[in-house]
C-alpha cells in the first residue's frame, strides 16, 4: 500500500488551522506556498477537508480556510478518509480460491489477513488526533522551528 502525499499534506494544512486564532482564516495562496504545492491543487485537498466538515471556507477577499471541528475529535483516520475515501486497501482477485481450491466457500485467505491489518492500521490512525498530534509537535519541535511557524501564520492570518 502506498498513499498519497494528499493525507501528509492535509494532516499538516489542519495543524496549520488549528494554531490559527479563533475566526482567523488561513488564504488557500498561503497555504499552497507553505505546503508547497499549486494552488489548484491545494483547492482540490481541501474541497474533500471541507466536504469531510473538517473545515470551512471562508468565500471573499479576507476569506480562506479555518478549521471548524473540535481538534479533540478530528482522527488523523477522518483526514485520511476525506483525502482518500474508504474503499479497502485490499481487493481479492480470487487467485487464492482458484489455485488451491479452497474447501470452504471464502474468496482469499489472505483476504482475512490483509483485513486484519487493515483494522489494526485503522485503529491507531484513529485514536491518534489532531489535539494530541499538536500536542507532539509542542513536546518535540524546536522552540525556533514553533516560533517562526506562528510567526508565518500571525503574517498570513485574516481576521
Amino acid at each position: 500500500m502506498k498513499m498519497t502525499t494528499g493525507v501528509e499534506q492535509a494532516v499538516y494544512a489542519v495543524l496549520l488551522l488549528n494554531r490559527l486564532p479563533k475566526n482567523a482564516v488561513l488564504s488557500g495562496e498561503s497555504l499552497s506556498q507553505q505546503l508547497q504545492v499549486s494552488p489548484t491543487y491545494l483547492q482540490k485537498l481541501m474541497r474533500k477537508l471541507v466536504q469531510a466538515g473538517l473545515v470551512s471556507s471562508v468565500p471573499g477577499v479576507k476569506g480562506g480556510f479555518r478549521l471548524i471541528a473540535d481538534p479533540a475529535n478530528i482522527h488523523i483516520y477522518d483526514v485520511f478518509v476525506a483525502v482518500e475515501g474508504v474503499e479497502a486497501l485490499y481487493r481479492s482477485n480470487g487467485v487464492f480460491q482458484a489455485v488451491f481450491q479452497l474447501k470452504e466457500n471464502r474468496t482469499c485467505l489472505l483476504s482475512d489477513v490483509m483485513n486484519e491489518a487493515e483494522q489494526a492500521w485503522r485503529t491507531i490512525l484513529q485514536r491518534t488526533t489532531i489535539a494530541s498530534l499538536h500536542d507532539a509537535v509542542q513536546d518535540t519541535a524546536s522552540h525556533d522551528s514553533i516560533y517562526k511557524v506562528d510567526a508565518w501564520l500571525k503574517e498570513k492570518m485574516v481576521r
